[in-house]
Order: C-alpha cells, then sequence, then structure tokens
C-alpha cells in the first residue's frame, strides 16, 4: 500500500458516505412524488431547484476525486495532510446530506427546502474548492497559467454568486451554469 493509497482509505470512506447520503436523498423523494394514495398520505413537489442542487453536489464531489487521484503524488501520507482531508471530506459530507430534508414528506415544495439551505450547501462545497485551490494549485506554480486560473476563477466566483443569491432562477441558472462548465470539463478530458 503505498502512501497515497493509506491516506485516501480515509477520505475516500467519507466521499463515499457523501454520494450516498445525496443519492439517498434522490430516492426518498421521488418514493414520495405521486400523488397521495393508499399507501402515501403525502405528496411533494421536487421542482427544480433541489435537483440541480443535488446533481452539482455529485458532480464536485466527483471532480474532487478525481483532483485528489491526479494529485496522488504530492499528497503526503501524514497527520497535517489527514487533518485537512478529513476537515475537507467533513464539510462535503455536511453539504450532501443538507441538500434533501430527512424527513422530505414535512417539505411539500423541496424549492422551499432548496432555497433555505443552499447557502450551507453551496458555501461549503465553495470553502472545500477554495481549500484544495489553496493547497494544490497554489504551490504549485507550473499550474499558474491563464486557462487554468481563469477556470478556477470563474467557478469559484459562479459557486459564492450561487450560494448568495436571492432569487431562485438565479440560483437555478448559477447551478446549471456550473454544471454545464463540469461537463465541458469531463468532454475535454475525455480527449486528454
Amino acid at each position: 500500500m503505498g502512501e497515497f493509497d493509506f491516506v485516501f482509505s480515509l477520505f475516500g470512506l467519507l466521499l463515499g458516505f457523501s454520494l450516498v447520503e445525496v443519492l439517498s436523498g434522490l430516492v426518498r423523494t421521488l418514493k414520495l412524488r405521486h400523488p397521495p394514495g393508499p399507501h402515501s398520505k403525502v405528496a411533494v413537489r421536487i421542482g427544480w431547484l433541489t435537483p440541480l442542487l443535488g446533481l452539482f453536489v455529485l458532480v464536485d464531489l466527483t471532480s474532487f476525486w478525481n483532483i485528489a487521484w491526479r494529485s496522488r503524488d504530492a499528497i503526503p501520507a501524514n497527520f497535517g495532510t489527514m487533518l485537512i482531508g478529513v476537515a475537507v471530506t467533513g464539510l462535503y459530507y455536511f453539504s450532501a446530506s443538507m441538500v434533501f430534508p430527512d424527513k422530505p414528506e414535512d417539505w411539500p415544495d423541496f424549492d422551499e427546502w432548496a432555497a433555505r439551505h443552499k447557502r450551507q450547501v453551496i458555501s461549503g462545497i465553495l470553502i472545500c474548492n477554495l481549500i484544495v485551490t489553496a493547497l494544490i494549485l497554489l504551490p504549485r506554480p507550473q499550474f499558474w497559467t491563464f486557462p487554468i486560473l481563469t477556470q478556477n476563477g470563474v467557478l469559484l466566483a459562479i459557486m459564492a454568486l450561487a450560494a448568495f443569491a436571492r432569487p431562485r432562477w438565479l440560483t437555478g441558472t448559477t447551478l446549471a451554469g456550473m454544471l454545464a462548465f463540469y461537463a465541458w470539463l469531463a468532454w475535454h478530458s475525455l480527449g486528454a
């Protein structure tokens, strides 16, 4: 087992829990979306904001996992790395657990839930991205190219706008914009 394998065994576990948190929230919600009947007393309106928020968290988590893998040779196996890793992955878990309510039946309109909790979710993801940028990108001048700095700067700015935007349409637009950006990055990485 290499140093990265040792360090990432803990991080991978926490990131996996984060993915399960979002996916299980989605499944719980989808089970309630049908009109009330003999087995369900409540119908919920899922809307579009909560699914966008959940998808954003899933995609950003995947991006983080990719960055960690690509930076594996630069990640030392020491106590400081472990603490920072637990802080980042713990914050990812917190953000993921806030995407969907624990009791979906108590929230007939999920866009209302998302509007109330999106700041916590997106701010947590933003902080994770700032920490990763500071620890991986800034100490390596070879990554200080205009495209990389621009991509990171634009993504972080849009994240901040999404976290603090008041109108739901603006939040949804910024989330869709970030998802489109990640799709563009994924498309370009397929050719690499």
